[in-house]
């Protein structure tokens, strides 16, 4: 807010200017001498905290939205109690310098936003470039222009040279970008190698973390990952490496949980080699978690032995999760296989 002295008073050309920022108070007294003005006085002025700020008094650290900066110059009376709305100067100038925002959306579910992930994409000035995965209904959140990354197998470094682009060109143009990603960027979204590359554009991202499908999915899908004399301990593989390799397969153990990401198309290799190379049973359970937290959400559950014919027979799509180990089965009553429509009678899921 900014205080400035009646004109013809003994404090004039003096301001007062006190900015404030919750949860921190900056106050700053700019004293401009005047050529007939040799001494002054004056009564110190009590600064009211208000929560009610006007957009261009307000900045939200969390969002990186800046303020609106079309209020006109007036400055009210030192009089007065109340911060003005109708005041006052920018505090950042017109043209902002380009952002990155690295955004994680968890697993689908709008619920699962984290506020800051929320305050961001429904800034209407941003770029908001997001993955093909994002789920509709936290799309529909987006108020800014969205562009959407088609990176399919076969094609995904074709489209991730066209996501840098659509960056690079954002940020030509003084934008807030907002780099859309399913799940948490750093768990197997090359939210690392992006940070990377938005450094070569002169631009240091802010990181916003998501839910990862990794621990969520399951969860949604009545399965934990860790269960006293079941499971001890979890791994997290991905189903795609580098160049569009397949990583190495850690080594059966029985109080392990393991948990795959982006791997529901190499399904029926990952099953056969888990057995062949890293020396699991061909009955060990295993389950799928399908479009983890959205109304279509379906969790399928077989061994490694018959899980994918059984995920062509229900045409299993991504975003998937598959979960490995004895938990699948910690709270199922019977040996169950095939889809599971509920996990406990009456209800679909642990989140409500």
């Amino acid at each position: 807010h900014y205080f400035t002295t009646e004109p013809g008073s003994p404090q004039n050309d003096i301001s007062y200017r006190i900015l404030s920022s919750n949860p921190i108070t900056i106050a700053n007294i700019i004293i401009h001498h005047t050529t007939t003005t040799t001494t002054t006085t004056h009564t110190p002025i009590t600064h009211k905290t208000n929560n009610h700020h006007s957009p261009a008094e307000y900045i939200n650290d969390d969002s990186g939205i800046e303020p609106n900066n079309n209020n006109n110059n007036k400055s009210p009376s030192p009089t007065s109690s109340e911060p003005s709305t109708t005041n006052t100067t920018p505090i950042f100038p017109s043209t902002a310098k380009p952002r990155i925002t690295l955004v994680g959306s968890g697993p689908g579910d709008p619920d699962l936003l984290t506020r800051a992930a929320y305050r961001v994409i429904t800034d209407p000035d941003i770029l908001c470039i997001a993955d093909r995965l994002i789920s509709p209904a936290i799309l529909e959140l987006i108020r800014g222009e969205l562009k959407i990354a088609r990176k399919v197998p076969g094609c995904a470094e074709m489209a991730q040279r066209e996501i840098y682009d659509w960056v690079e060109d954002g940020v030509r143009s003084g934008r807030h970008v907002v780099r859309l990603k399913i799940g948490d960027p750093f768990v197997f979204g090359r939210g690392g190698e992006e940070v990377l590359a938005f450094r070569k554009l002169g631009v240091e991202p802010r990181v916003i973390p998501g839910v990862s499908a990794a621990f969520s999915a399951p969860l949604l899908g009545g399965i934990p990952v860790t269960h006293r004399g079941v499971s001890n301990q979890v791994v997290m593989c991905t189903g795609y490496g580098r160049n569009n390799t397949s990583p190495d397969l850690i080594r059966y153990h029985e109080e392990q949980t393991v948990v795959f990401l982006m791997a529901v198309g190499r399904l029926r290799t990952l099953a056969e080699n888990l057995c062949r190379l890293a020396g699991y049973p061909s009955e060990t359970p295993v389950a799928i978690v399908e479009k983890a937290g959205c109304p279509a959400q379906r969790t399928l559950v077989g061994t490694l032995e018959n899980i994918a014919d059984l995920a062509e027979d229900v045409e299993i799509e991504a975003p998937s999760t598959i979960v490995v180990g004895g938990v699948v089965r910690v709270l199922l009553e019977g040996e169950v296989e095939g889809l599971v429509e509920k996990v406990l009678e009456g209800k679909e899921s642990f989140v409500e």
